[in-house]
């Protein structure tokens, strides 16, 4: 098991090296970054999560795209959490940056079966610009960790889904799949590294893309 985690790790970093990310190039290619540092509390009931996210557009060749934000959850029980939170966004649209806010109440429900962990969260967001009117969204993301509660295997296979919809056109916008691993999930720190396949639409046709990713968590 160990020497197929080596081969699956190996060619993870292969995908990321730039001569195999070229093959992305002409279909709408990105390379995300994330950072991320939570804070527990004593109880362990409240957590506060502050975040970082970087967007490099492979076409036009520079960041397209940023937030910060800061969430606050609560357990109402051993399964059941709710969430606060809001996120400062940047776009790069039109030769200039526009600026925006984002409101967000999560509701959280987290299930271990057997060895896997499954996170359920929904999401209502309320979205803010500078140059167009606020947009109301619901949306839902879904984790799946495997050999959750193992301590032998390594790297940790994941999937993870993002689904974006519009309450106010009353359509799906986003599609994001997710497939990755943890590549250190330590007690205080983690790095993961994921592929997504993300569709996403602002009329009625949809647009493809592919991102290679790479996550680095900090908890206190």
């Amino acid at each position: 098991m160990k020497k197929i985690n080596l081969f699956i790790f190996v060619i993870f970093i292969a995908l990321w090296s730039d001569e195999a990310f070229a093959q992305f190039a002409n279909d709408g290619s990105y390379l995300w970054n994330s950072a991320s540092i939570t804070y527990y509390s004593p109880n362990d009931k409240t957590e506060v999560y502050f975040g970082n996210k970087d967007h490099f557009s492979n076409q036009i060749k520079r960041l397209d795209y940023y937030h910060f934000e800061v969430i606050g959850y609560h357990k109402l029980s051993k399964r059941f959490s709710l969430g606060i939170g809001v996120r400062q966004t940047e776009n790069y649209k039109s030769e200039e940056w526009n600026p925006g806010q984002t409101y967000m109440f999560y509701g959280v429900y987290v299930w271990n079966p057997w060895n896997i962990r499954i996170k359920f969260a929904n999401r209502l967001m309320a979205k803010t610009y500078k140059t167009s009117e606020t947009n109301y969204g619901l949306d839902n993301v879904s984790n799946v960790d495997f050999f959750a509660h193992s301590t032998s295997l390594w790297p940790k296979p994941y999937l993870m889904d993002e689904l974006f919809s519009s309450l106010d056109l009353l359509q799906l916008q986003t599609i994001r799949i997710y497939t990755g691993l943890h590549l250190f999930n330590k007690q205080y720190w983690g790095i993961d590294l994921y592929y997504c396949y993300w569709k996403a639409r602002s009329t009625a046709d949809w647009n493809n893309y592919n991102v290679l990713g790479l996550s680095t968590k900090i908890k206190i």
